[in-house]
């Protein structure tokens, strides 16, 4: 606990701002009657445990309330009100302020730790203030009950830990003998319950011998299952036994059937192989009888690719002349400004021997004339080849029909070459088929031998089962 150095006041009920400083020992405060010293105890108790709550204590015509109380520890605390405002202010040295807020009717843990003086807690219902008294109150304690003088007497001396101990002590031993006398009624039930089953070690020594004999039965049983499944097996093994024994006199000449299986096996797998060459002989005639058809479809082939390569060297004139047709357009398009050209340049011949001046000022045109006059005659010359051409040439109407004539045969000869190439693939093939129809056909002569030889040798047929002559087919 700290004690109080000093208190501050202000607009608290009749004090506008009053300080108050304290000192080491006993202090007393004299004045008149409502003169506010009752007032510095209630602001001190409204700062530490905010008693009394509400308003009523703010100075007339003040809008707040401040009072701050500071301990010999350089701590001060400070409670303030306003209409908005309702807040502690924790102020230790060294430390910076503490603002603590919205805290409602408690006063909060931080300012009970501050100052050091909580109340003393009798019992759930009632606690003293040992630090601080009212102004009406009596000397500490004679005013309140015995109990109440008692149980704090034991929290100050802390003799209520020993009350707490007898009460829980006593408390558990009413429980425990509670409990103990549950405990031997149960047992004296039990007693009772079991007084009922006392002869239970006979009925067991009886119940142990049936066990042993059920056992041997059991026993006996299970061997006696054991004998009638034998019997049926040994029955099922003699019938077995039987079906076995004729299954092997049928079975006797196995080794027989199996030479002769393999050789009929053998025989169904050339039969087969047999039956596949003579089908892809069957093709390779097909295919054989298609080429000889090609080959007289494309018997003038070769005539075919003279005349397409002769077209061809007749188109390609034909493109030559085209090009050259445009030209003498070009050509005659030219002469044409030449003519023009000249006719502008005809009054040469009309100068008089007065304009020969102007005509020496304006010598440079003339030169580009001159060239221009030669570029005719050359445009003229070749105006006359290219006439010449045209006339050699043939209609246009028919060069066209000629040429669709050439595209069409062009075509036909692309589309003989291709049958032609078709037409080899098809020769090669059919040769590797002959030749492979000749193999088969050797291979097939002497499998043959080799059967007839070997059936000669066995001297029975496979089949029927009949002796074989030798000059049987």
């Amino acid at each position: 606990m700290n004690n109080i150095r000093a208190v501050r006041l202000e607009n608290f009920q009749s004090h506008l701002d009053t300080y108050v400083e304290f000192c080491n020992g006993l202090n007393v405060i004299v004045g008149q009657s409502d003169s506010g010293k009752t007032a510095i105890l209630r602001g001190i108790r409204w700062a530490l445990y905010n008693q009394p709550r509400g308003t009523d204590f703010i100075r007339v015509s003040s809008d707040f309330v401040r009072v701050s109380v500071t301990f010999e520890n350089e701590t001060t605390i400070t409670r303030e009100r306003t209409g908005s405002k309702n807040r502690y202010k924790i102020q230790k040295k060294g430390e910076e302020e503490l603002v603590l807020e919205g805290f409602g009717f408690h006063v909060p843990e931080e300012v009970m730790k501050a100052h050091g003086m909580d109340h003393l807690r009798i019992d759930h219902d009632n606690e003293l203030m040992i630090h601080l008294s009212q102004q009406l109150d009596g000397p500490f304690l004679l005013e309140n009950t015995s109990s109440i003088r008692a149980k704090a007497l034991g929290r100050i001396s802390g003799a209520h830990f020993l009350d707490m101990a007898i009460r829980d002590t006593t408390k558990d031993v009413s429980q425990l003998n509670v409990r103990m006398k549950q405990e031997q009624q149960i047992i004296d039930r039990l007693k009772d319950d079991i007084e009922p089953f006392a002869h239970l070690g006979e009925l067991k020594s009886k119940l142990v011998d049936a066990d042993t004999n059920i056992q041997h039965i059991r026993g006996l049983l299970d061997r006696k299952g054991k004998l009638k499944r034998l019997r049926e097996k040994l029955n099922q093994v003699r019938v077995e036994e039987g079906m076995a024994l004729k299954r092997f006199a049928l079975v006797k000449d196995v080794d027989l059937w199996e030479s002769k299986r393999e050789q009929l096996h053998d025989m169904v797998y050339r039969y087969t192989v047999y039956e596949q060459k003579r089908k892809l002989g069957q093709e390779v005639n097909k295919t054989m009888a298609i080429c000889h058809t090609w080959l007289k479809k494309t018997e003038q082939a070769d005539q075919a690719n003279s005349q397409y390569e002769k077209l061809h060297q007749q188109l390609h004139l034909l493109k030559q002349l085209k090009t050259k047709f445009q030209h003498l357009q070009m050509v005659e398009r030219s002469e044409k400004e030449e003519k023009e050209r000249t006719k502008k340049t005809k009054f040469i011949d009309a100068v008089s021997a007065q304009s020969l001046e102007y005509i020496s000022a304006n010598q440079f045109k003339q030169k580009k004339l001159q060239q221009i006059q030669e570029q005719l005659q050359g445009n003229l010359t070749q105006t006359r080849k290219i006439h010449l051409i045209r006339e050699r040439l043939p209609n246009v109407s028919e060069v066209k029909n000629k040429q669709e004539i050439i595209a069409e045969k062009t075509e036909k000869c692309l589309r003989l070459k291709e049958i032609q190439s078709e037409l080899n693939g098809f020769q090669r093939r059919s040769e590797e088929g002959r030749r492979y129809i000749t193999a088969q056909k050797a291979e097939q002569a002497k499998a043959e031998a080799a059967l007839q030889e070997r059936l000669l040798a066995e001297g029975t047929c496979p089949t029927c089962g009949q002796a074989i002559c030798a000059h049987d087919e």
